[in-house]
């Protein structure tokens, strides 16, 4: 990718790969999804590695070659490496080698431009180098299946490779014009960019200057600051002032889709302040796809026909003419362009100084960004928002599933395919079958191994190898949503076995539609750890609840990174917060706990007219509490399962709207509700939170546990205790927004008494101890009046 001298000579040299400068010219052809251009990329290095192994000992491969090319007021500095630098006879050969599915009597050195410039600035910059006046290229095609050769051979003299060279940098240049005049003035609008507010939130700055430290020097921190003293713009604000490569990218990574909001709207505020930046906020296929259903086959989908032939158009039109790039605004580019909006996002944020998405982008294997988390062109910093979530979603990134009764389904939808592929799904399907009847499975419900089953993994790669055949076969075929889903699922699993270890587990589960095979996570740090160390440069992960911080550091980073906390600035008079521990609420007393909830919910509404959410641990619970509570007189409204971004969005407005008396939500731990969204003011008067939050005691909890024993950790703590506790300080943190904020929070269980708990509270928190026979009301309401006469 480029990369600049000091800011002065923005305008004069600049660095690039062969590769990526005759790709951004020249490329043309279709889309190819990410999991296609994946598996073909690993084949591809493959084939390379074969092909180079026949060469002779006077051969020589990867040969590394660089030049310096004057054009007009620029130098431009090309490099990269050559496949293959051959010597047959007394004749100099420079190798090119590409795989390929075409049928190699299609191709010739016109079917594919980018490979044969490529081939000629290699043997261009290997001549000037060397000054010869002539050299052979070979562009050599080999196929993916067949492993066929077609070797393209052509003989250059050095005029003619001047000739091609000139013309590749001179279109190339056109567009870098423009691509640097955009990073001269980010640089420039950085150095004089100064905080957009007038005076600094209290903590907010030393919370800024933590980030900035570390992320100059290319290492992690774990920073934890309270909400509302404003983590989003300290930390972008800080982010941005360490940029000083163009190919650096700082990353603002979110846990969910709503959190991209706030970062979005924090660059605009920045960009009011004189800050020249591109921004992308990268969405998933699925929420950006123009076609009623998601298959990026160019012949189903003309918006992946012909994809790379429109790209550069598209890409110096959406650059040129605006700076945030959001869904909506990247989908009527890429109709209007005629390509796949999600690729065309992806290749935006090539040039893009800001890119806001969701962890999985950069930490997921199945789909992280290749071009910034597998190769090394650019060096992100990581901003990472809501980090707390960090250590589940991780563990759920590097899981995979798969059921028999979805290979069943497959091999019902293929019966009267041809080629057919029943003989290896039925293959894969008895052998899944002769496992369930020779563990038990149904019988003991869950069976555990510490090692993978590698005659499983040879039939599924086999069963896979069929499906791909029969995908590429029937494009038009009524099942082949199915077809590919299926595909998809077993492509999934094959790539999370490639991290197997110590720290997963290979799970038999018998579930009322059948038995499932799984691949479970118990601990990511060493991916995740490897990602930060190895891709990025400096990467803060910050929250207001990484609490205790060696849970987190573990989990992470194997305990490695510095630790900064903010203090809270906020009157922790303002929280009046209370703790109810005269119940239980384990799962044994549940029934025995509803009176007390319910009086408590009423003590609440009563005591101050206002909004109101009440937390439980599971939807069971929260459902047996409201068919006892009287709705009259209060605006009541229930969170529902697998609600969907849109619902929950909309329901969120209805709540924070005003009423002429009390609302009351109903909502579970855990969810969009009870963390990532902004209760200011009037939107929220107080929270009760029933239970200490512990996750489901089940078999893989239990599992989670032991391992952690193993590892030498408190097992209990690490797989109940923390999770929990985090859960309930992100529901009390919904109250106090801002410093003008005040609300009271409930906690209801009498294990809040007990000192683990204690200890795990924040610091600034001063809780009001209740007995049971303590009358709610009569407390809350001494709270508010005292409040209001302050």
């Amino acid at each position: 990718m480029y990369n600049s001298a000091r800011v002065g000579d923005f305008m004069k040299q600049h660095q690039i790969s062969v590769k990526e400068m005759v790709s951004f010219v020249y490329a043309v052809g279709d889309l190819a999804s990410q999991t296609r251009m994946k598996n073909a990329q690993i084949i591809g290095q493959k084939i390379h590695q074969e092909r180079q192994s026949s060469y002779t000992l006077d051969d020589v491969k990867e040969v590394y070659v660089k030049t310096d090319y004057p054009y007009n007021d620029t130098v431009l500095t090309i490099s990269g490496y050559i496949d293959g630098l051959l010597k047959r006879e007394e004749t100099l050969i420079i190798e090119e080698i590409k795989s390929t599915e075409t049928d190699l009597s299609l191709i010739t050195e016109k079917t594919y431009p980018a490979h044969i410039m490529q081939a000629k600035v290699y043997a261009y910059i290997y001549c000037l180098n060397h000054k010869l006046r002539q050299i052979t290229v070979w562009l050599s095609y080999i196929h993916r299946d067949t492993k066929e050769t077609k070797t393209i051979a052509k003989r250059y003299n050095f005029s003619q490779l001047s000739k091609a060279m000139e013309e590749a940098v001179s279109a190339y240049l056109n567009w870098l014009e423009i691509y640097q005049k955009h990073q001269f003035e980010k640089v420039r609008s950085i150095e004089g960019l100064r905080f957009p507010y007038e005076n600094y939130r209290e903590g907010q700055y030393h919370f800024m200057g933590s980030i900035y430290q570390n992320l100059l020097r290319g290492s992690t921190v774990y920073a934890t600051a309270p909400t509302g003293i404003g983590k989003t713009i300290g930390a972008l604000f800080s982010g941005l002032k360490t940029l000083n490569d163009p190919k650096q990218k700082l990353f603002y990574l979110t846990a969910k889709n709503a959190g991209k909001t706030v970062p979005v709207e924090t660059v605009e505020i920045l960009k009011a302040q004189g800050l020249r930046i591109k921004a992308i906020s990268l969405n998933s296929k699925e929420n950006m796809c123009l076609m009623e259903e998601v298959d990026c086959d160019p012949e189903i989908c003309p918006y992946a026909k012909g994809f790379y032939n429109r790209l550069k158009e598209a890409l110096e039109d959406i650059f040129v003419h605006d700076d945030v790039y959001g869904p909506k605004l990247i989908k009527q580019y890429a109709e209007y362009h005629t390509i796949c909006p999600h690729e065309f996002s992806l290749e935006i944020s090539n040039y893009s100084d800001i890119i806001i998405c969701d962890y999985n982008y950069v930490f997921d294997p199945r789909i992280r960004l290749i071009r910034y988390f597998e190769e090394s062109y650019y060096t992100p910093k990581l901003l990472i928002d809501e980090a707390h979530n960090l250590v589940d979603r991780s563990r759920t990134m590097y899981s995979s599933e798969l059921s028999l009764s979805l290979i069943n389904a497959l091999i019902e939808e293929t019966k009267a395919l041809k080629p057919s592929p029943l003989k290896a799904l039925k293959g894969l399907s008895s052998y899944m079958e002769a496992v369930v009847t020779q563990e038990e499975v149904e019988k003991v419900t869950m069976v555990v191994f510490d090692r993978l089953d590698e005659e499983l993994l040879q039939r599924i790669h086999h069963a896979m190898k069929k499906l791909d055949d029969i995908i590429q076969t029937h494009k038009k075929h009524p099942k082949r949503k199915a077809l590919l889903e299926g595909y998809f699922h077993l492509a999934q699993f094959m790539r999370i076995s490639e991290f197997f270890s110590s720290s997963f587990r290979y799970i038999l589960t018998a579930q009322d539609d059948g038995v499932v095979f799984s691949i479970v996570c118990l601990d990511a740090s060493t991916p995740i750890k490897a990602i930060i160390e190895e891709k990025a440069q400096g990467t803060a992960l910050f929250s207001a609840t990484l609490q205790p911080i060696e849970y987190y550091s573990h989990l992470l980073t194997k305990g490695d990174g510095h630790y900064f906390e903010v203090p809270s600035p906020f009157n922790p008079k303002r929280l009046g917060l209370f703790v109810d521990r005269s119940t239980s609420t384990k799962y044994r007393d549940r029934k025995f706990s509803i009176e007390r909830i319910i009086d408590t919910l009423y003590a609440m509404l009563e005591a101050k007219k206002g909004n109101y959410i009440v937390f439980f641990p599971s939807y069971q619970y929260m459902q047996m509490v409201v068919e006892q509570f009287d709705h009259t007189g209060y605006t009541v409204m229930i969170q529902e399962r697998n609600m969907t971004l849109f619902e929950r969005t909309d329901f969120i407005e209805r709540f924070k709207e005003t009423s002429s008396n009390s609302k009351i939500l109903f909502s579970v731990l855990g969810g969009s509700f009870s963390e990532g969204i902004d209760y200011i003011g009037e939107m929220l008067s107080g929270v009760l939170i029933v239970g200490v939050a512990l996750p489901a005691f089940h078999k893989l909890n239990e599992i989670l546990k032991d391992y952690y024993f193993q590892e030498g950790f408190n097992g209990f703590d690490y797989a109940y205790t923390y999770p929990g506790m985090n859960k309930v300080i992100q529901a009390v943190g919904r109250v106090i927004r801002t410093q003008e904020d005040y609300g009271i929070a409930i906690l209801l269980d009498d294990r809040y008494q007990q000192q683990k708990y204690r200890a795990l509270m924040p610091h600034h928190w001063q809780p009001t101890w209740l007995k049971k026979e303590t009358i709610m009301q009569d407390v809350l309401e001494q709270f508010w009046k005292e409040f209001k006469n302050d």
